[in-house]
């Protein structure tokens, strides 16, 4: 386990794909989806959060902790993930943040690893995990992330950026590569919560 890293579960989306619902609450193989994306998390660091906009009290239930957070009140409602990523380089403990989509169930046992050495052998601001699928393909919400880039998130924020990747390109990154695509694969409609075997 890595105290250096604090690990941030981004569950504050609207659940378009699946009809509004709140997509980590949602049951996948006997249990919520967040569920297993907490659990891979909680193996690797010592300190995880949730960034959850809705069903507080559920979220807190499944991380057995009161480390769920809302986005911060300054950052405008529904602003997607960059502005979860924000909340958690605000509230998380340590040096980096390992941001984790609450709707990818099959992350590898050895995630954060192989981020963190990477991150560290070069210098970097951001690790970003790739597969090849059709070409290199990075998973951009699934990023550890230095807390050094904050100011620069912050700034890039408010002048209305939204994009994880692009943000992520304007900062000192690599991609980090991972051998099976579908452990970054993402639960985001009901048909793959049910779906796949």
């Amino acid at each position: 386990m890595s105290m250096s890293v604090s690990g941030w579960l981004l569950a504050g989306g609207q659940g378009q794909r699946m009809g509004g619902l709140d997509k980590g609450l949602q049951n996948y193989r006997g249990q919520a989806l967040a569920s297993w994306v907490m659990q891979t998390l909680q193996a690797q660091v010592e300190w995880v959060g949730v960034s959850a906009n809705r069903h507080l009290d559920e979220y807190k239930d499944l991380s057995g902790s009161d480390r769920v957070f809302r986005d911060d009140p300054d950052l405008p409602s529904d602003s997607g993930p960059l502005a979860g990523i924000l909340t958690g380089l605000r509230h998380a403990p340590g040096d980096w943040l390992m941001v984790c989509p609450c709707d990818s169930p099959h992350l590898p046992n050895d995630l954060v690893a192989q981020l963190l050495t990477q991150a560290r052998s070069q210098d970097l601001d951001v690790a970003t995990p790739s597969t090849q699928h059709d070409g290199d393909r990075p998973h951009w919400v699934c990023s550890l992330f230095h807390k050094r880039v904050y100011p620069k998130l912050h700034e890039q924020f408010v002048k209305g950026e939204r994009k994880v990747g692009r943000f992520i390109q304007s900062t000192r990154w690599a991609a980090v590569s991972f051998d099976d695509p579908s452990a970054f694969a993402n639960m985001n409609t009901l048909e793959s919560l049910h779906g796949r075997v």
